[in-house]
C-alpha cells in the first residue's frame, strides 16, 4: 500500500544515521518526488463502483486495517467507487511545478487522507479542494486539472513509468537507482541508505 510505504519512507529518513560523518551521527538528507503510476488506467473519470462495504465483505480488511494502524493510518474504506487517479498526479505535477518537492508531498498527504480516511473521490472538484487546503491558488489548480496539455503530460510520465516500476507501488528510486518495491521496513531503507552513501 503507497501510503503504508510513504510513512515507512518517512521514518526511515527520520532515523536513519551514518557513520560517515566524523562525530558518527548524520541524518540522511533527502528530495522525495512522487511520479505518476495508473494501475488502472482504463477506469472511466467518474470512477467504477465498489461492492457495499458489509461485515462479511469489508472494503479494508483486516490485514490492511492493522498494516494501516501500526503506522498511523486510518483506511475507512469509505469512498465507494475505485478511482481514475490521473486528474489526482495531475495535482500533483502542479505542486510539484509550483512548491517543489515538499509542497507535492503535502499535497500528497492531503490526497491520501482524503481518499483513505475521509472517502472523498479524486475528481476535479474534490482535487481542488484539496488543493486550495494546501495553499494552492484556485484558478491555477482548476487550470491544471482541466488542461489537456497538463493531461496529456501526465499521461506520457505514466507511461513512461509502466517501463520503470516493477512489482507494484509504491516502487521506490533513489539517486536514479531502481530499488524496491512495497511498504519496506525502514532497516531495509537504512541498508540502501548505507549502500548509496559509502
Amino acid at each position: 500500500m503507497v501510503l503504508d510505504g510513504k510513512r515507512k519512507l518517512e521514518t526511515a529518513l527520520a532515523t536513519y544515521r551514518s557513520g560517515a560523518a566524523t562525530d558518527g551521527v548524520r541524518p540522511v538528507e533527502a528530495e522525495v518526488i512522487w511520479r505518476p503510476y495508473q494501475l488502472r488506467p482504463q477506469t472511466p473519470p467518474e470512477g467504477i463502483p465498489k461492492p457495499p462495504d458489509t461485515p462479511d465483505n469489508p472494503r479494508v480488511g483486516r490485514r490492511l486495517k492493522s498494516a494501516g494502524e501500526a503506522v498511523g493510518i486510518d483506511f475507512t474504506g469509505k469512498t465507494d467507487r475505485s478511482p481514475n487517479t490521473l486528474v489526482a498526479h495531475a495535482l500533483l505535477d502542479y505542486a510539484l511545478e509550483k512548491g517543489g518537492p515538499k509542497k507535492q508531498n503535502e499535497v500528497q498527504e492531503a490526497l491520501f487522507r482524503a481518499y483513505f480516511t475521509e472517502g472523498v473521490y479524486p475528481d476535479v472538484e474534490n482535487m481542488k479542494s484539496v488543493g486550495l487546503s494546501c495553499g494552492l491558488d484556485e484558478k491555477e489548480v482548476e487550470d491544471a486539472l482541466t488542461n489537456e496539455t497538463v493531461l496529456k503530460k501526465v499521461r506520457r510520465e505514466v507511461h513512461k513509468n509502466y517501463n520503470i516500476v516493477d512489482g507494484g507501488v509504491p516502487f521506490f528510486v533513489v539517486n536514479g537507482q531502481r530499488i524496491f518495491s512495497g511498504a519496506q521496513n525502514p532497516d531495509r531503507f537504512h541498508q540502501v541508505f548505507d549502500m548509496l552513501l559509502e
